[in-house]
């Protein structure tokens, strides 16, 4: 059926009504950029710098190809997120501030390719004019681009790899799409151009981040929800049904109890699956508030201060979200895009925010899936008839100039590092990772230790069993002014408090400062038979019982065992690392060493020969290293011979 506005009203009207379209888009366009770039300026965070550190010693080809083999942010290595940062590698960290602007040129394009989606979408469905469907697909868009909420996606720089996998997955989609408008008279054409850009893209998004596997579920929601009416072969509907329900009931499978043991505690994490799943749904209600209502103090890298949540709440949160989904499903046929919106939301956070064991809590899990109810939203407002048809629209618009201002306010204090810090303090104050950052910044700021360790001080009181805070603060006061008693006080807490501290892995990598300060006897009174008690402690911590925090303070207990002394004693712990982690290069080197100093070579020969088992599970304890080190034990050998 022919709409009245799409029949021709003169050259004219149609060029004018094309260069509004045109500027409305690149004004949109242009309001994001310049929101954006104000906040490229800011810093590096903790994943930044795990995972794109190594880009500072990249000088070689080979190093390239190293950096991104040894890609360890998920199960598929993220290759292609990781080769998207070598451009970078010459003058970094320095380029990160491009890398940044990088990451808002791809939001920007993932903006663009989610209105041609949504206009693809309405045309297909053919309730509104075309005119109508630019302009409610523009505003979806729009309000997408300038949520507060995804600032983070584009701001903390490796998460490029998600906006880069969503850009490979939206490519995906829209092609998807576009195979509907020819399913009519090229059925064959149509259905393998649906699944060769669905599978190809998919596949690009998975290597780029792993949950690129959720678009052919994001395209199981267009199919069934807001496409299921166009006519084609029933072969057709059916291969496209069966293809896109296999790959969501296989994802489901993979995380369905049938796979996970959802009740086991973790070790590392120190909650069960369903302790997980359960938190989440109350998270997914604050993930919407916090999305639509704009506040500066929501949005930040930080949030290791989230706990888990059971009870009654997250049984209210899930009725909740199942009721909404079960009346939007009644009412389908009237009006889809409830239901598509509800449908959508959960499909973005069926992988980060279920029962898989990562962190519980980041912005950036929303970054597609809260598009969903932006282009509900601007359909919905479209929608309306009566007194309200016309002004609707308008508050719309007025509302997504308003969340620009909230994006602009956020940006602006992500580039100013100081103020960031701050803010981010301030609104976490229970954050080890927001103090340790804003300690570091005035740091960098001030350069010397005494003010950092008065923010550390105003602020640690607030934060619960934050080892990790108060050893940063012990640290400082070993290369201060402090005097051995203020040093011997700091101490006496951590060990207070060690049996009880919550895990954290900055922890355990504070110890090899520790090593080097009081080797050159820089922390008073304090001793390696000190350290070691603080070691032992954190041994039998519970919230430090998995095998990889085990092999980290066993490690630094043989370091301050050997210290003392006690060779014995050092080798016994090393023995536990080994135990729990065979692969690990620097429990061999320092049992090698020990033995040696024992006269024990054949023992050490004996151990590089039993490595060789584990071999090659990381670059390190290569075949070529384990030869290097048996050499080394020979020549000694050879050498003790002589004398």
């Amino acid at each position: 059926m022919i709409k009245k506005q799409d029949v021709a009203a003169g050259p004219a009207n149609r060029l004018l009504a094309f260069v509004i379209k045109i500027f409305v888009l690149l004004l949109i366009f242009s309001a994001t950029w310049i929101s954006y770039n104000q906040g490229v300026t800011g810093d590096l965070f903790y994943d930044d710098l795990s995972f794109l550190g190594p880009l500072e010693k990249i000088e070689n080809r080979a190093d390239a190809i190293q950096f991104i083999k040894d890609g360890n942010a998920g199960p598929l290595k993220r290759p292609i997120a990781l080769l998207s940062f070598l451009p970078h590698a010459d003058s970094w960290p320095e380029s990160s501030i491009t890398a940044r602007k990088i990451n808002v040129l791809i939001h920007l394009n993932n903006g663009f390719l989610l209105f041609l989606l949504a206009y693809q979408l309405l045309r297909l469905r053919n309730e509104l004019s075309r005119d109508t469907a630019y302009w409610v697909a523009i505003m979806a868009a729009a309000l997408w681009l300038v949520l507060p909420l995804l600032v983070s996606t584009s701001l903390i720089t490796v998460q490029r790899w998600t906006g880069l996998s969503t850009l490979f997955g939206l490519v995906g989609l829209n092609i998807f799409t576009f195979g509907y408008f020819l399913q009519a008279e090229k059925a064959r054409w149509a259905i393998f151009l649906q699944g060769a850009a669905l599978g190809v893209f998919t596949l690009l998004a998975m290597f780029t981040k792993e949950s690129g596997v959720l678009f052919p579920i994001y395209a199981l929601v267009i199919d069934a929800v807001l496409l299921s009416h166009l006519k084609t072969k029933k072969w057709v509907r059916w291969l496209r049904s069966a293809g896109l329900w296999i790959g969501l009931l296989a994802l489901l499978y993979y995380l369905s109890p049938l796979n996970y043991n959802w009740f086991s505690v973790n070790s590392f994490r120190g909650w069960s699956s369903f302790d997980r799943l359960q938190t989440q749904f109350v998270l997914l209600w604050h993930y919407l508030y916090i999305a639509f209502v704009p506040h500066i103090g929501f949005y930040g890298p930080f949030h290791d201060d989230v706990e888990i949540v059971t009870g009654w709440i997250p049984f209210i949160s899930f009725l909740i979200f199942v009721t909404l989904t079960v009346l939007a499903f009644k009412h389908r046929k009237k009006n889809p895009w409830p239901l598509f919106a509800l449908l959508w939301f959960f499909t973005g956070h069926l992988i980060e925010s279920t029962i898989i064991h990562v962190e519980l809590m980041f912005e950036h899990r929303n970054y597609l899936a809260i598009y969903g109810l932006c282009f509900a939203l601007a359909v919905l407002v479209w929608q309306i008839t009566g007194k309200l048809k016309r002004i609707a629209p308008v508050l719309l618009a007025v509302y997504t100039v308003i969340m620009w201002g909230a994006l602009h306010a956020t940006t602006s204090i992500w580039g100013n590092s100081l103020e960031a810090a701050e803010n981010w303090v301030k609104h976490h104050p229970n954050s080890p990772r927001a103090l340790m950052h804003l300690s570091s910044v005035y740091y960098d700021a001030l350069g010397n230790e005494s003010y950092s360790s008065y923010v550390l001080d105003r602020s640690v009181e607030n934060c619960i069993n934050c080892l990790d805070v108060r050893m940063q603060l012990f640290l400082y006061s070993c290369t201060s002014d402090d005097s051995p008693d203020d040093i011997q006080r700091r101490f006496n807490v951590l060990l207070e408090e060690a049996h009880q501290a919550r895990l954290s892995l900055s922890l355990l990598d504070s110890f090899y400062p520790f090593q080097e300060l009081l080797a050159t006897q820089s922390c008073g009174f304090i001793s390696d038979q000190d350290a070691y008690r603080l070691i032992s402690l954190l041994l039998e911590n519970p919230n430090y019982s998995s095998w990889h925090n085990q092999v980290h303070l066993s490690f630094h207990a043989a370091y301050f065992a050997k210290e003392q002394g006690d060779i014995s004693l050092a080798l016994e712990h090393l023995n536990t690392a080994q135990r729990l982690g065979p692969h690990v290069m620097p429990i061999l080197q320092m049992q090698v060493h020990l033995l040696h100093q024992k006269g024990m070579e054949e023992a050490a020969l004996q151990l590089i020969e039993e490595r060789r088992l584990v071999r090659n599970r990381n670059r390190f304890m290569s075949d070529e290293a384990l030869d290097d080190l048996e050499a080394m034990v020979k020549t000694e050998m050879i050498n003790t011979g002589d004398s």
